[in-house]
């Protein structure tokens, strides 16, 4: 291997002796290609990390630019709901100063009442006792005439009612008479007029079904009893060769007194069909004509409509008086043997011993108690 060219410096002299050859040159050339190999990797990782941080930034910058766009959005709709919301709140504020204002007129109409109120307290009382004094007269007015004592009992606990809320020491005695006679309406033994009334009604439906003394029939007559011949067929009856025997004197006598006695029997009950022999205490009842029954199951119809009547209204006395009619116009001219008949005599019989018109209570000590309070009032005056 030739040895290299020896470089000769400038400005040397060519005469002067060769330099001794250094002997690191390899090193430092092998140290200069490892140090390319370095700046160009160096160099490739720059670029790929600038392409990288490039492309990074991009998505950073999109991102950054979604985001700003939403938070615009939602900016604007933030204005927009304050900007209801001031709409809102100064309609809430006007609202407000008209409930204020309507507060103060209504406080001032409060004051009002109250001033009236406590004007008209001190009369209140006396004008609760001139009320109940009148209620209490015509609840009274309502029992004398025998009219319904639970009216008058609803316009008691009325009473007691607003004396309980009135609260006036004042009235203690008032309310105590008041509750005395109370619980005497309620003792009162009421009379059970709907149970009278239906048992009327019960009759009066069945007043077409009751027979009458002229239209009474005779019943069924009896079969006829059977001949000869037939009690001897009851008697186990005789046979073909009895029959054929001949008969002695004493049978044909005998068979002669049975078939007398068959018709003896037979015309008993033909003379029984046509004539009935009966007492009657009313012989007008017997000869009423047949086209006069409806007339007279009209007139029982009326006295029991009429009895109802005075049974609704309380009337006892004319009430008895119907039903002792009905009972004698049942007697006279309807069948007493009749079972239906004989069962509404029973049962209007029961209703005379009813009492529809019992003697009611009076009122009197709770209008003395109210009078007294009031005549209190007005000596203390």
């Amino acid at each position: 291997m030739s040895e290299p060219d020896k470089v000769v410096p400038e400005g040397a002299p060519r005469s002067a002796a060769p330099l001794p050859e250094p002997t690191h040159r390899p090193a430092l050339a092998r140290a200069a290609g490892w140090g390319g190999w370095v700046a160009w990797a160096a160099l490739a990782l720059a670029i790929a990390s600038a392409l990288w941080t490039g492309s990074r930034l991009g998505l950073l910058e999109s991102e950054a630019t979604r985001r700003l766009q939403a938070g615009d959005q939602r900016i604007a709709q933030l204005e927009a709901s304050l900007g209801h919301a001031q709409a809102q709140l100064r309609d809430a504020l006007s609202r407000t100063a008209v409930l204020e204002s309507k507060v103060l007129e209504t406080a001032g109409l409060q004051a009002q009442l109250e001033k009236l109120y406590r004007s008209l307290a001190n009369d209140s009382t006396d004008v609760l006792l001139a009320e109940i004094e009148s209620a209490l007269a015509l609840a009274s007015q309502q029992l004398a005439l025998g009219s319904n004592p639970q009216a008058a009992l609803g316009a008691l606990q009325e009473i007691e009612a607003r004396l309980r809320r009135q609260d006036d020491p004042s009235l203690g005695a008032v309310r105590r008479a008041l509750q005395r006679d109370i619980d005497r309406l309620k003792a009162y033994p009421a009379a059970d007029i709907v149970s009278l009334a239906m048992r009327l009604d019960g009759l009066l439906a069945s007043i077409d079904q009751y027979p009458l003394i002229a239209s009474v029939r005779m019943p069924g007559a009896q079969a006829p009893e059977a001949g000869p011949a037939g009690r001897s067929a009851a008697r186990g009856g005789s046979s073909d060769a009895d029959v054929r025997r001949p008969a002695s004197v004493g049978e044909a006598t005998s068979r002669a007194t049975d078939a007398a006695a068959a018709g003896l029997s037979a015309l008993r009950d033909e003379l029984q069909q046509l004539f009935r022999v009966r007492r009657v205490d009313t012989p007008d009842a017997a000869l009423v004509a047949p086209e006069q029954a409806y007339f007279l199951r009209q007139n029982l119809r009326l006295l029991l409509l009429n009895a109802r009547l005075a049974l609704l209204s309380r009337n006892e006395s004319l009430f008895r008086s119907d039903v002792e009619r009905a009972v004698g116009w049942l007697r006279s001219y309807y069948d007493p043997d009749n079972r239906g008949v004989s069962s509404a005599t029973a049962q209007l019989r029961q209703l005379l011993g009813a009492r529809i018109a019992l003697e009611p209570p009076t009122l009197a000590e709770s209008l003395a108690a109210v009078r007294a309070a009031r005549a209190a009032r007005e000596a203390g005056r």
